[in-house]
């Protein structure tokens, strides 16, 4: 039996092109879904309305209307789901138990207001037996995770702090040395790796394939590629 894990940025909500969005979502199949810059607005509602029409389960934290968020929707019963810490805004850290498994859905600040969330993960995310970090994490390091013309990370560091904790960079250590990315600047045209998932070594070796979805990005549906994992 597989089980596939993907997660998706639809930009701003996904208001400009939510049928098409929701039809992406729903077409990945997936066990499990992290849908990252989700609001909790009228398009937001209609997301969920056909998600869990399809038979998702789905949890996200409180926020406004306009505020980008993080929305987690699982085939398998959630058990419980909160925020990773009570220290930071639950917007950009949420967290859902499903059959025993913790998924952390990930959608980070930009610049120097990301690095708190990041020390906090490095922190505590394995001490407090999180399994899956997914999302958006609007950082990489800066050397294969960005086009070499493009601006230089803040916090490059961080993504190997997260791997010393205790991490596999799943899609890095199935493609050692590739340059692929999930997001590009405008204008420049740069990209950058900011879409991630993070695992446990446990459940790292159970992946079968990880990889980009380019078509969201390509067809205008959002700013973000896609990314898809399938395990064991």
């Amino acid at each position: 039996m597989t089980r596939t894990i993907a997660t998706l940025n639809i930009r701003h909500g996904g208001n400009k092109s939510a049928d098409a969005l929701t039809a992406r979502l729903l077409g990945y199949d997936a066990e499990l879904l992290v849908v990252t810059e989700f609001r909790a607005n009228d398009t937001g509602a209609l997301l969920i309305a056909e998600l869990e029409r399809a038979g998702y389960e789905t949890t996200h934290p409180a926020a406004g209307p306009t505020q980008n968020s993080v929305l987690i929707a699982s085939r398998t019963p959630i058990d419980r789901a909160a925020a990773f810490t009570r220290d930071l805004d639950a917007r950009h850290l949420w967290c859902a138990e499903v059959d025993g498994v913790i998924v952390c859905g990930v959608y980070l600040p930009q610049a120097h207001a990301k690095l708190p969330y990041w020390e906090a993960l490095i922190e505590r995310a394995r001490g407090s037996e999180v399994d899956l970090l997914i999302g958006d994490f609007n950082t990489g390091n800066n050397d294969l995770d960005k086009d070499p013309r493009g601006t230089k990370f803040v916090g490059p560091q961080m993504p190997g702090r997260l791997i010393g904790s205790g991490y596999i960079d799943v899609w890095r250590s199935l493609h050692p040395t590739d340059r692929e990315y999930s997001w590009f600047s405008r204008p420049g045209d740069n990209g950058f790796r900011l879409d991630h998932l993070y695992a446990t070594p446990e459940i790292a070796q159970r992946v079968k394939a990880c990889e980009f979805d380019h078509a969201p990005r390509l067809a205008g549906e959002t700013d973000h590629s896609g990314l898809v994992a399938v395990f064991d």
